[in-house]
């Protein structure tokens, strides 16, 4: 059965997959885990700022926005770890993305009272 919701450190690891950092079942170090943990929080306040996606608790991400949520934080912590330079165009991409598949979900923002 597929899983629901991801974990921080499995958007960690898959992180560090994607930038070929470890290999399937192989620990990542410590050094490269502090690097990506800590561009962790940042990642979410922009997106939560610039209204993307709400990720209330890091231990319960949506499975849906996880593939997006991967690229986006593997385009910020690449120059450290990898030397691959940041992408705008990447960025924007699967921010359009996260846009598209949060769009249709309620807000559960208070609406204001108009009164007559």
């Amino acid at each position: 059965m597929t899983q629901l919701t991801q974990t921080r450190d499995q958007w960690i690891n898959n992180v560090a997959r994607r930038l070929k950092i470890i290999g399937t079942g192989q620990p990542l170090d410590d050094e490269y885990r502090k690097i990506i943990d800590d561009n962790i929080d940042p990642l979410i306040q922009q997106l939560s700022v610039d209204q993307i996606c709400e990720i209330a608790n890091d231990q319960e991400i949506p499975s849906e926005w996880f593939e997006a949520l991967t690229c986006l934080l593997a385009n910020i912590v690449s120059p450290h770890l990898v030397g691959v330079p940041f992408s705008a165009d990447a960025k924007l991409i699967y921010e359009m993305q996260l846009k598209r598949l949060t769009a249709n979900r309620p807000t559960y923002e208070t609406l204001p009272i108009e009164f007559f």
